[in-house]
């Protein structure tokens, strides 16, 4: 057992390894309740342990016998609240010993706890089966064995982690890493965090209130309302939370999430929220609530029969056609108290289609109910493309709202490869944006309802917010005759505000060369482009100044050279090395806040121990130190500290509940320092690895071709072929005793060229295997390495690799800001110079050029 207690990153890094033993075996999407039921099952064991620990100690100093303490200890009355009573066939000490039928096994264990504590756990485990077949057979003793031990070096009782919520933290990375993997299928249960921290900071939930997800998924917007609230400074036991969902292994998902993060009071159902709602209050009426957050299930069809409280929709959808969208919405606004709010994820649909949605968006307006739509970039979520918006209603205020808020941010994020992202500063935004409630060009629009009514109810976000870029300016005398308009380099004087001295280094002014004589206006042989000059009005070309157009200098006349010249300018360097200078300042004169943070400070402070108050205390600080500066906005300055935060929030709060540990220095930066060679290794092990089992995937494809000559084989062939030996062996045996020893030797050489083929394929096989050994072999290796590196670490020597890596990743995540506003000046100045550095003239000379080179070639060939 480690001497250090378990940090985020390393059980990250442990249920990783648990994953990889089922990986090649079956899905993401199939094993995650396997990973789910035995973190819960190992925890639950850890847990009852450790209540028996306590209550042993409790008996005996009230003086009670062994006897009475044995009996009282056995009994399930004693483990209530996140505790859980395990009987004999669930501990951890049986399971963790299951050799044969080890799936039968541990549907026993999951069943025998389940019916120990019913109240709490009733249906949640029994939709686990690790008998389950993956395709045409179940997961072998083996491998489920092999499994098992993963999490028998996972220690889980409270004591062992760095900080009280680790376990929740684990999951919900859990919950992310599925989704990942998952793809379409991760819609179902997981909303991405960016858009759920939208919703809850715009619901705003406060101090005993009630927060309701009719389609609760995995659980993300109760447990990020819960963490909005400690944000806030606020007790989030004072929150009720309360879910509905339909899919029971999502439900169960929901509900182990909930217990992990020791919230054992929430609420959560398991039905069809639209067909039986199922939250009722005293008088078994519908229960109401203060806060409603969602994303349901997008573009759905339903069923009126059997739909119970039909009373909740003013509107009834058409069944068919999947437009169960706005019942959904309906629903959230009948279960919603008179002064409540809700902000619910919805496709763009709803915004803008005729027929009955048309006539639910009335009712909203007209009602007062509509507060605001917020259009969302596309590819946020799993399972679809299309762009999607939040619906914000309020009934606070309602009978005298007079406006609708309309905020366009689907041009703000970050784009990916597989789907995109909303960055922190984009987030910011919005809720800013929301909050203010006024104008902002190209962004946010309040519209009068009457407006919106003569609009015949259309809530197309664009048809109030157009957010497109003007279009790119195209200055014809300069495409013709060259030279960069002033105005278009005047347009980019943000950069040249920032960045003294770059304009000047990059443009100079010229004198325009007289347009007549040659190929210009009225000169002999006038050119095709100035006949369009004059038809276009563009004639009076002697009128241009100097001062109207510039050209690159001379370090520019090659595209290429533009972005070295921006990253060596003096102006670019001073101008980010001041900004970091600001922030360097900024970050030790607030560092005394940051060591009071950790529970074994000498000095306390108000926010010692609690992470989001620091959090408070240094957002309004940073913010308030670069109010006055242009190179990033508000939004990016927030952004980047906020994410900052929530990137080492897991770290934070280890300082804050265990002190500066050695166990927080990551083992990547101990062994980089103190073992480079290992890490060298293990690298080059997995690059093998990875590079072997590429080549097992290409052999198995319809089109392979070893071209390599590696002597991989597809496995069909590999079976086709051990067959074929065996067969060749027997008749080889039968010639031989026959005498036929024409017959033998052919066959003989034939099973010989047939093995040493297997034999390659084998070597190949053999040392993937042999890697995979080694590679575990060097996980090992390293952890014990890492240990005792770390046992050598006093608190004192921790808390200064600590600090400085704390600073380090600070300004790291604002250079990066800083090197992104650079690409963009880059970018900007090369688009100046692909549309004016080579004017149509040279194109032209350059086409004729070619036509003369051809026409000469052709005369060689013959062919004029």
């Amino acid at each position: 057992m480690s001497l250090h207690k378990l940090t985020l990153s390393h059980l990250e890094s442990l249920l990783l390894r648990a994953c990889d033993d089922l990986r090649g075996n079956m899905d993401a999407s199939e094993y995650k309740e396997y990973i789910f039921g035995m973190l819960f099952l190992k925890r639950a064991s850890d847990l009852f342990d450790q209540r028996r620990e306590e209550l042993k100690k409790e008996f005996k100093a009230k003086g009670m016998t062994e006897a009475a303490s044995k009996k009282l200890l056995a009994h399930p009355d004693q483990y209530s609240g996140k505790y859980f009573y395990v009987p004999e066939a669930a501990h951890w000490s049986n399971v963790k010993h299951l050799k044969e039928n080890v799936g039968t096994g541990l549907n026993k264990a999951l069943a025998a706890i389940e019916d120990s504590n019913i109240d709490a756990l009733q249906d949640v485990l029994s939709g686990i089966n690790f008998n389950k077949k993956i395709g045409q057979r179940t997961l072998g003793d083996d491998i489920l064995a092999d499994f098992i031990q993963n999490f028998e070096k996972i220690p889980l009782r409270d004591e062992d982690f760095e900080f009280p919520d680790l376990l929740g933290a684990a999951y919900e990375w859990l919950i992310k890493f599925f989704a990942d993997s998952a793809g379409k299928k991760a819609g179902e249960f997981y909303t991405p965090a960016e858009v759920v921290r939208i919703c809850v900071e715009i619901a705003d939930p406060q101090p005993n209130m009630s927060v309701y997800d009719p389609t609760v998924g995995s659980g993300g917007m109760l447990i990020q309302s819960r963490d909005y609230l400690q944000e806030c400074g606020h007790d989030p036991r004072n929150l009720a939370l309360y879910g509905q969902e339909s899919i029971g292994t999502t439900w169960s998902i929901c509900k182990m999430n909930m217990l992990l993060h020791g919230i054992a009071h929430a609420d959560i159902r398991q039905e069809d929220t639209l067909k039986n709602p199922a939250h009722m209050d005293e008088g078994n009426e519908l229960r109401r609530f203060d806060r409603v957050l969602a994303n349901p299930p997008f573009s759905q069809n339903y069923s009126k029969k059997e739909l119970k409280f039909a009373g909740r929709f003013s509107v009834f959808m058409p069944e068919k056609g999947k437009k169960a969208d706005l019942m959904f919405v309906q629903h959230m606004l009948a279960v919603l108290k008179a002064d409540g709010k809700l902000a619910t994820v919805m496709p763009h649909g709803v915004l803008f289609r005729g027929g009955e949605e048309r006539e639910a968006r009335k009712y909203f307006i007209d009602k007062g109910y509509l507060e605001a739509v917020i259009g969302l970039p596309s590819n946020l979520f799993y399972g679809t493309g299309i762009p999607a918006c939040i619906l914000v209603m309020n009934k606070a205020g309602a009978k005298d709202r007079k406006h609708v808020l309309f905020i366009n941010a689907d041009r703000e994020y970050r784009e990916g490869k597989a789907q995109n992202f909303m960055r922190p500063e984009d987030l910011d935004k919005i809720v800013h944006a929301y909050r203010q409630g006024k104008n902002i060009p190209a962004y946010a629009q309040l519209m009068a309802k009457e407006d919106i009514a003569a609009e015949d109810y259309n809530c197309n976000i664009r048809r109030y917010v157009d957010n497109a870029p003007p279009p790119e300016p195209h200055d014809v005398r300069a495409h013709l005759h060259g030279g960069i308009p002033t105005v278009e380099i005047e347009a980019l004087s943000r950069y040249w505000n920032n960045y003294a001295g770059l304009k000047e280094s990059c443009f100079a002014p010229r004198q325009l060369p007289s347009p007549a004589g040659g190929r210009g206006v009225g000169g002999e042989g006038e050119g095709v482009y100035a006949v369009r000059e004059k038809t276009l009005g563009y004639a009076a070309l002697t009128q241009h100044t100097e001062s109207a157009y510039a050209d690159f200098t001379t370090p520019l006349k090659d595209k290429r050279a533009i972005a070295a010249h921006v990253a060596q300018h003096p102006g670019v360097i001073e101008r980010h090395a001041t900004f970091m200078t600001q922030l360097e300042q900024w970050w030790q004169k607030n560092l005394p806040l940051v060591e009071a943070l950790a529970a074994d400070t000498k000095k306390p402070q108000p926010h010692t121990g609690n992470v989001y108050a620091l959090r408070r205390i240094l957002l309004a600080s940073i913010a308030e130190t670069f109010k006055n500066q242009n190179l990033l906005s508000p939004y990016q300055v927030r952004g980047a500290f906020a994410n900052y935060v929530n990137q080492l929030k897991a770290d934070l709060k280890s300082i804050a509940a265990s002190g500066w540990g050695a166990e927080l220095i990551p083992d990547d930066e101990i062994l980089q320092s103190q073992f480079p060679q290992v890490l060298a290794e293990q690298e080059q092990a997995h690059a093998r690895l990875a590079e072997l089992q590429a080549l097992f995937a290409a052999a198995d494809e319809d089109d392979f071709e070893d071209s390599d000559e590696t002597g991989v084989l597809p496995s069909d062939e590999v079976k086709a072929l051990k067959a074929e030996l065996k067969d060749i062996n027997t008749r080889a045996k039968l010639a031989k005793k026959e005498g036929q020893k024409d017959e033998w030797a052919a066959l003989t050489n034939e099973a010989a060229a047939i093995e040493k083929n297997l034999t390659t394929h084998k070597a190949l096989e053999d040392e993937a295997k042999a890697l995979k050994a080694a590679i575990r072999s060097t996980e090992k290796k390293q952890d014990e390495l890492v240990e005792a590196a770390r046992a050598k670490i006093s608190r004192d020597e921790a808390r200064q690799v600590i600090v400085e890596r704390l600073g380090r990743l600070l300004l790291e995540s604002y250079r990066a800001y800083l090197r992104a506003d650079q690409r963009a000046c880059v970018a900007a100045i090369e688009n100046l110079w692909s549309k004016y550095a080579v004017t149509a003239k040279e194109i032209e000379a350059a086409r004729d050029a070619a036509s003369t080179q051809l026409r000469e070639f052709l005369v060689e060939l013959g062919y004029e």
